[in-house]
Parts: C-alpha cells; structure tokens; sequence
C-alpha cells in the first residue's frame, strides 16, 4: 500500500502546468498522491489539467490575498478549515508557498513536512503587510519543514540566509515534460520575410513590457504572440502584438508550430534572479532558435538559447537574424533526459524516504 502524500499548493489546478502539476502527477509512482489547491475565481484562465493517479481536492478563498494582510489572515482561517481533514489523512505533506503554512498547521501533528519552495514568495507585487506576514510565515515553515527544496541555487541560497539548514535543504531544479514536448528536428530562423515570435506562459509583471513593445515595432517584418493567462494593460492593442487565451499543456506545441522563434522576455528583478523557468525546457525541445533575457542561474542553458542583456540587443538579434539554429536534436535531447519530471520526482521521493526513515 503506497504512504499518502499531501500535496498543498496556491495554484489551481487548473491553471497553466506548473511545477505542482508535474510533481504531483509523477510522484504518484511511490505515493498515494491528493493535491489541495485553491480555486480561481477567473474561470476564463482556467485549462484542463488531467490528473493521472491524482485526487484533486479544491479550497475556496476571498479574493484579494496580495492586496490585504486582514483578507490573508481570513483565508489562512478558511482554508486551515477545508485542509485539515485531508492533512490528517496523510504521513507526508508538501506545501509550495509560505502561505500555505497557517492552511496546514493545526493538522500536522508529527507528519512530515517538505517545503518545496518553487519561487521567491517574498519578491512577488503586494502589499506590504502581506509581505511581512508571509515573511514570518515563511520562518515558521521552514523551521517546522524536514526538508527545504528549491527549484534553483539562488532559492537556497536566500532560504538559508532566512534560517534554513543546509542539511536540510536541498535543490531539485523544474524539468522536461517529454510527452508534451517531444523533441523535434532543429529549424533555423528565415533569413529574410516576416517573423512569428511567441511566448507561453502567464502574462503578468515580470515581463518586459518595453522589449515586447519594441519588437512589436517592428511589425509587419515581426509579429508577436503571447499565449497564456494573465493580461497587461499596456499590451493590449499594440500593432503586431497579439494576446492569445491560455492552451492546454498538452497542445502548446501545436499552438507555437508556425513560431520561427521563442522568446523568454522577463524583467530582471529578485523574483525572475530565483526562477528556474520551466520553458526553457521546453522550448529547447521544439528544436526553435530561443532568445532569452540572462541571470546566472540560466548559464547552464548556454548553448541551447541566445541571451540578450537588454531591449537593443533583443531587437538587433531579430534585425540582424543573428539567432543560431538550435543544436541537433541528440544532442538537445541527451541535455533534456537527465532532467524529466520524472527524474526530479525520484530526487525528491528519495530526499522525503530519507528523512522519514
């Protein structure tokens, strides 16, 4: 009989797959695995998340968590209620966000606790006092936590500075879908007629607003897709610049087939210097030349994809199609293999089995 693992997060499940998604669903070889997730109240970004040898449990909260301290408190309430009964049900509980502690912690009682930390919480928009109270929130989750993961070193880094053990923290990067983005023959960027550019994922405050506007200048040599949830006032009617609803994980690929190329166009900031994006795993199988703003933490990606340091020198590498083909597809794929979902569920079981023997 498989343990039973709690897995708590502060994304919907149906919103575009993210790290939660893809743990869950591959840690359901060791576990008996129940997601508790929040339920979006904008229905009309939601996307079908099928979920394999997962229970998907919903909570409902008051809109309005990033903007009030009070509105925070009240759902840590709400939710703790809706939560406990599925956390006394489990022996291992993973939470994915430092607001999630007060949801979990009346119900815990001895069961061990893993805080995956995917992304900096801290360097998100909001209010100030949320930010204070998600900030003591987080030292409580990580002193309780038996094992602190982090998606990236920069991760591990910051939550050892806020008290976590080196011991016991460790760093279980995102990964490759390789059913959703089979690798694909390499295809080199047209060197002269128009250009389709696109990007997935969540359209929100860590895009670089100037960089999309610029390249869309450039229009009608350059069109610009964004696919994806979210929406940013001033992207909306921009010429040669097109917002398109959110895609199911499992037809993105067919959604950017047409796209010469693929962009990775954030800000740099605390919150984007902590991520390790999931695209870029998955742009690097599609076998399309990638052109991405550069941290460190993305130097291990060099080779795969073409950094630009700022909004000149990303409108140069489409001006001048200076953007190589992408590296043969053995290649590309002996890079992706080490680092399927599946790889870095069996890193973090194998992290859980130790701490729990």
């Amino acid at each position: 009989m498989k343990t039973r693992l709690i897995l708590v997060t502060h994304v919907d499940w149906g919103h575009i797959r993210q790290r939660p998604h893809q743990l869950a669903v591959a840690l359901a070889r060791w576990y008996d695995v129940t997601v508790v997730s929040p339920v979006s109240r904008r229905r009309t970004h939601i996307v079908d998340n099928p979920a394999p040898g997962v229970t998907v449990v919903p909570v409902w909260r008051l809109p309005g968590s990033y903007r009030s301290a009070g509105i925070a408190e009240a759902n840590a309430v709400l939710a703790s209620m809706q939560c406990g009964p599925q956390v006394r049900r489990g022996r291992v509980v993973v939470v994915t966000s430092p607001e999630l502690w007060p949801w979990v912690r009346p119900s815990l009682d001895g069961r061990t606790l893993v805080y995956d930390c995917m992304d900096d919480a801290l360097a998100f928009a909001q209010d100030d006092g949320v930010r204070t109270l998600k900030a003591a929130w987080e030292r409580e989750l990580i002193a309780h936590s038996r094992i602190v993961v982090c998606s990236s070193e920069e991760l591990a880094t910051r939550v050892t500075a806020r008290g976590a053990l080196h011991s016991r923290t460790i760093v279980v990067p995102n990964g490759w879908d390789a059913a959703a983005f089979p690798v694909r023959p390499s295809a080199p960027l047209p060197r002269d007629g128009p250009l389709e550019l696109a990007y997935f994922g969540t359209i929100a405050g860590w895009l670089d607003v100037d960089a999309l506007r610029a390249l869309a200048a450039m229009h009608p040599d350059v069109s610009l897709r964004l696919i994806g949830p979210g929406s940013d006032s001033a992207l909306v009617g921009v010429p040669g610049l097109r917002l398109d609803s959110p895609v199911a994980h499992q037809h993105l690929a067919g959604a950017v087939a047409s796209a010469h190329a693929l962009l990775l166009p954030f800000r740099v900031d605390d919150l984007t210097r902590g991520v390790d994006p999931v695209k870029l795993y998955e742009y690097i199988a599609l076998g399309k030349p990638i052109a991405s703003a550069h941290w460190p933490a993305l130097d291990r990606f060099a080779g795969f994809v073409t950094f630009y340091e700022n909004v000149a020198g990303l409108v140069a590498l489409f001006q001048q199609r200076t953007i190589p083909e992408a590296p043969p597809p053995s290649r590309r794929e002996a890079f992706l293999a080490p680092q399927s979902w599946a790889e870095r569920a069996a890193a973090l079981h194998d992290a859980i089995e130790r701490t729990a023997s």
